[in-house]
């Protein structure tokens, strides 16, 4: 009788002793800040400046949770960097050919196809672009991709038009001083930047119909109008309802992110839309659950768990007496954390070390081999994001390597772009001297 009270007594334990362990590793889990990438495209954007105040709600509401957003060359950088696991979540047009492993967070609100002309361009219509100088976003982005569909649908090909990449605000200047002749954007109406262009006076907005047509290629567009009075009040611009084609905006993930992340992040976003709305007025068209059916790209599973919530979890229901137990191993864990921190920094020290020598190599270099140094940056960077993700960096540590980062890759550029120039300069002094020699002959 003893043996078999015995054998209970050790089974009960061994029992508990792994409980134990395996709640302590929860509540370190659980308590740890995980470090999110967003990649949010132009900062001038609204796509940036929604997602600065979805960081700014996961900073107040969950200060485990720490979303860094970065900004991107648009809709199609980010479908890359996704799939490269270079970014944790992003925003994408949903006209935008997404990655494999790319899965829907929710839909953030409605862009709308702008096309702004000047006055004295003579264009009244998509089809008038003939012949004509236009500004666009830069080539990685879903608007270039949508511009170059709208150009087919209107029997013009590349050849018949002049196009210019540029950034929002050069591409202000560039149509309110005449240096081109249009510009194309798929903004929200009201958008800062074409508000800008409109107030010069030599800017009109130009009208993009057929948007039931252009769907039967593209079932992601939809029929849309800007509204009169989007821009200026009275005298309204524009003066009625301009019919455009309309396109989500997306927020995005991939399914290499762990779904109690995204579940998270998806709370924060409907547990809080009234404030989200309050820090950016585009948080109001944050779509219901219902109306994601309609969208072709599957639901990560994070934001179904959320979605589709019906009874509070096991760790929900049980999380005060969990957690009396969990206080049982604080002084263990609180140990384990003061060696994980010694061990972080020593991996910060790492990566500085390192980057330097990039650094002096390029200095040394004496040729300017810009794809060489940007991919051996783009490498650590992705090594320093998979770091934070698995807690091998801290958030400061992180932080502290962002900036080293973002100096010594642009001290890198300057020496290459300094290189470059004296190589160009050199053949020309070259040619110089010898005209004069043989003049002076």
């Amino acid at each position: 009788m003893n043996g078999i009270r015995n054998i209970f007594i050790a089974v009960l334990l061994i029992t508990l002793g792994f409980a134990l362990i395996g709640g302590g590793l929860l509540w370190i889990d659980s308590n740890r800040t995980h470090v999110v990438v967003l990649g949010a495209g132009d900062k001038d954007g609204e796509s940036y400046q929604l997602a600065s105040a979805i960081a700014r709600l996961a900073q107040k509401y969950d200060p485990q949770l720490r979303i860094i957003v970065a900004e991107t060359g648009g809709s199609g950088q980010n479908n890359r960097m996704l799939q490269h696991n270079l970014l944790q979540l992003g925003t994408i047009q949903a006209d935008t050919r997404a990655a494999p492993n790319v899965r829907l967070v929710t839909s953030l609100f409605p862009d709308a196809f702008q096309l702004l002309a000047r006055n004295d361009s003579g264009i009244a219509s998509v089809a008038d672009l003939r012949g004509k100088t236009i500004a666009l976003p830069p080539r990685t982005s879903g608007q270039y991709r949508s511009f170059l569909f709208l150009l087919r649908h209107y029997g013009l090909a590349l050849r018949d038009v002049r196009l210019v990449s540029m950034s929002s605000r050069a591409a202000v200047w560039a149509i309110s001083h005449g240096a081109v002749d249009a510009l194309f954007r798929v903004r929200a109406p009201g958008n800062r930047e074409l508000k800008q262009a409109i107030a010069s006076g030599r800017v009109r907005i130009v009208p993009i119909p057929h948007a039931r047509a252009l769907k039967l290629a593209q079932p992601a567009l939809e029929e849309g109008v800007i509204p009169a009075g989007s821009y200026r009040g009275a005298p309204p611009v524009p003066a009625e309802d301009l019919p455009v084609p309309v396109v989500r905006r997306l927020l995005v993930s991939t399914t290499a992110v762990d779904p109690d992340i995204i579940e998270r992040i998806t709370r924060l976003l409907y547990d809080y839309r009234l404030e989200l709305s309050e820090m950016s007025p585009l948080g109001g068209f944050l779509a219901a659950p219902a109306e994601l059916a309609g969208i072709a790209l599957p639901l990560h599973e994070g934001a179904r768990r959320y979605y589709e919530r019906d009874q509070p979890t096991f760790l929900q229901e049980n999380a005060e007496v969990i957690a009396l137990y969990l206080t049982i191993l604080a002084g263990a864990v609180s140990l384990l954390l003061r060696l994980n921190a010694r061990r972080q920094k020593a991996r910060v020290d790492a990566y500085v070390r390192e980057l330097i020598g990039i650094y002096n190599e390029a200095v040394l270099d004496e040729q300017p081999r810009e794809e060489h140094y940007r991919d051996r940056m783009m490498e650590i960077f992705a090594r320093v994001l998979k770091d934070a993700e698995d807690d091998n960096i801290n958030t400061s540590g992180f932080e502290f390597l962002s900036f080293a980062w973002d100096e010594l890759n642009d001290a890198i550029i300057d020496i290459i772009q300094e290189k470059k120039r004296k190589l160009n300069t050199a053949p020309a002094a070259k040619s110089s001297a010898a005209m004069q020699e043989g003049l002076a002959s």
